[in-house]
């Protein structure tokens, strides 16, 4: 059984975070990857840690997956901010040892290849990798336990969906691509949206009570044909800002949270 973390655990992590804070400006550009690698060691919960490597996996995946149906090298654009590396990722693909990775992101690898190779489609095989990471996220969150973690998965996965509605509203898109493309991780459920769908003006309306509503107008003017770069430009600022809003402790897990939210924006 998980032990109950309290936050004394996290007395000497806090002092060390605010302390390494006041000396940012000195220090420079670090290594994220090394700091990363360093806070994972002594944090009382990795998993929060974690929580903020996830997206980089995915990405890395993408960029695997592409690199191979293309025959290219794309190696500079791994991130070297994920759990596992890209000598990983082939040795699963090639050899099919995926020990090393979590498997939830091990399957979702082999599921996007499969579907890459058969519809030579990379935007299918995103969908399926970003409806992964949003349920990896919640799943990674609702091990911290950490309240503020899986607000935030919930967030990233509304968000995934708002955008992807928007973009099968002015295609207009079938209902019966809604289960693979759509998350039910988010706090809007599935099943709302697909009753919803395709009336615009019913799907947005769910969003109202959500911390997604600032977006609606111009999801509203996105799926009117009007552009989509608005409604992404938008997003990107609302999840990029949300952690600023939000009340935080002097210390416990929330410092460590905070660092790690700083540090993937370039501000720690």
């Amino acid at each position: 059984m998980k032990r109950k973390r309290k936050d004394t655990d996290y007395l000497f992590l806090s002092a060390f975070l605010h302390a390494r804070e006041t000396r940012a400006g000195e220090t420079g550009d670090r290594d994220k990857a090394a700091v990363l690698r360093e806070l994972e060691e002594l944090a009382p919960d990795p998993g929060i840690v974690d929580f903020f490597r996830v997206k980089y996996d995915y990405h890395n995946a993408k960029v695997f997956l592409k690199s191979i149906a293309a025959n290219t090298d794309n190696s500079r654009l791994y991130s070297p901010m994920g759990r596992f590396t890209p000598e990983q990722l082939m040795l699963a693909y090639r050899d099919g040892k995926s020990d090393a990775l979590s498997p939830a992101f091990a399957k979702a690898l082999t599921q996007a290849d499969d579907v890459l190779s058969r519809t030579r489609d990379p935007r299918l095989s995103d969908f399926l990798l970003d409806r992964a990471y949003v349920g990896e996220l919640k799943s990674t969150a609702e091990g911290t336990r950490s309240s503020l973690l899986i607000r935030y998965a919930a967030l990233q996965a509304d968000a995934l969906n708002l955008r992807a509605l928007v973009r099968m509203l002015k295609s207009s898109v079938e209902p019966d691509l809604l289960d693979k493309v759509l998350t039910d991780c988010g706090s809007v459920s599935l099943k709302a949206l697909k009753e919803a769908y395709p009336d615009t003006a019913a799907l947005l309306a769910l969003y109202r009570s959500t911390e997604l509503a600032p977006l609606l107008p111009e999801a509203e003017k996105a799926a009117a044909g009007e552009g989509f770069s608005p409604l992404e430009s938008a997003c990107r600022r609302l999840l990029a800002g949300w952690m600023d809003r939000v009340r935080y402790t002097p210390f416990g897990e929330e410092v460590l949270i905070r660092y790690l939210y700083r540090l993937e924006a370039n501000e720690a």
